[in-house]
């Protein structure tokens, strides 16, 4: 079995359990969330709850196309178009981007396993897969690092996202405008938006060997850093840590770990080991 058939069996795997039990996984773990946010659906749902179910539905969306799109690019793969690895290798992407924030809460406040993760841990496998079938020895270490943490950043700026908001809505929106504390996340959270869709773009580009994937995940790590630091200063918390556990520090700070992660990945794309396999000095 050559490495292009396994490839195929890996998207077709894939795509059908997006299609097929995605749903159920990511309602599995949303409903039980939710029923416990709105004490057993016998109160009507306020802006936290709403926005978690909208974002949690928007993005199981996502991923049921993104099997779609997974069991067509077996076909193209099957016809050998080369074009179809970075689409699919970007499908791959959606499971742990967005599963990790659907199944992060839930875990937190139920101390158990959300079965949502399941997308995480296939997705990110099938991922690391395809890269490492596709490239080889120098080539698939230069592009699996930065691509992982570019996944990573992807998980934390999706978050950070949904943070922003429902910082804003819990808070009071008209707080923005007297405690700093809660503007800050006017400030970053639209960035974080833009890093989202910065990273898709990123591994996209990359996936296809392009310069120009170099740039758009440079941009990426400094946008990230940008936006995580200020955050981390502005509203110093202990969150990666149980609540009354440990000092808020940078240690304890998923902020400060936000912004590390963007400065780690400008650092590795600049070195030489990296940077020379997509850019080109003229």
């Amino acid at each position: 079995m050559n490495k292009r058939t396994v490839m195929i069996i890996i998207a077709v795997l894939v795509g059908l359990m997006l299609i097929l039990f995605a749903s159920g996984m990511v309602d599995a773990t949303q409903d039980k969330l939710l029923n416990k946010m709105t004490k057993g659906a016998t109160v009507e749902m306020g802006a936290v709850p709403s926005l978690r179910m909208y974002i949690s539905s928007t993005w199981r969306g996502v991923e049921v196309v993104a099997g779609i799109v997974l069991l067509v690019m077996a076909y193209a793969m099957s016809k050998g178009r080369k074009w179809a690895y970075p689409i699919a290798l970007t499908s791959f992407a959606t499971l742990p981007i967005g599963s990790f924030y659907i199944s992060l809460a839930y875990m937190v406040k139920t101390r158990s396993y959300a079965p949502a993760f399941t997308c995480f841990i296939v997705g990110l496998l099938a991922f690391w897969a395809y890269i490492i079938l596709e490239k080889k020895g120098k080539e698939m270490w230069g592009t699996l690092i930065p691509m992982t943490l570019l996944g990573m950043i992807g998980t934390q700026s999706f978050a950070f996202a949904e943070h922003g908001l429902r910082g804003l809505w819990s808070a009071g929106k008209t707080a923005s405008l007297t405690d700093p504390t809660v503007a800050i996340l006017r400030y970053s959270g639209p960035i974080m938006a833009i890093v989202v869709f910065l990273v898709f773009a990123a591994i996209y580009k990359m996936a296809e060997g392009k310069e120009a994937g170099w740039w758009i995940a440079l941009i990426t790590g400094l946008s990230m850093a940008i936006g995580a630091y200020p955050v981390h200063f502005a509203r110093p918390k202990a969150s990666i840590v149980l609540p009354g556990t440990a000092p808020p520090s940078i240690f304890t700070s998923t902020y400060f770990l936000g912004g590390t992660l963007g400065v780690l990945l400008v650092i590795v794309l600049l070195l030489p080991y990296f940077k020379n396999q997509f850019v080109t000095e003229e």
